[in-house]
């Protein structure tokens, strides 16, 4: 009886550090995969800091330097801030949507695996 208590014990003992070893892996690769978020956050922040001032300070401090009257530099001043937003709001609408994202996650062949009827 003594020896049955004891394996139990042992089979107990070993199931608890698998469940322990499991948990520290998982735990590694969460670690691992908000790491290259943060990386792919931070990359991100200075391309955008980058492009604002190639994008809109660059063609600004040219337009401003120009030797037109101040009409012509205000009505290219207004289209160019409008294409700066503009552009850019539109791809992203265009990239974001429900639809791409779907596409590209395979979302909707899971979805439409699962409600296939056999």
């Amino acid at each position: 009886m003594d020896a049955t208590v004891g394996l139990v014990k042992q089979y107990q003992s070993k199931s608890i550090n698998l469940v322990k070893l499991k948990a520290a892996a998982c735990y590694v690769r969460g670690v691992q995969l908000l790491r290259r978020q943060v990386l792919l956050l931070a990359t991100v922040l200075f391309l955008v800091a980058t492009a604002a001032v190639s994008v809109i300070v660059a063609p600004l401090i040219w337009l401003a330097l120009a030797p037109w009257p101040i009409g012509v530099k205000l009505w290219l001043a207004l289209l160019l801030g409008a294409l700066d937003i503009g552009l850019p709001l539109f791809i992203l609408s265009h990239l974001l949507s429900e639809k791409k994202w779907m596409k590209f996650s395979k979302s909707d062949e899971l979805m439409e695996s699962v409600m296939k009827k056999d």
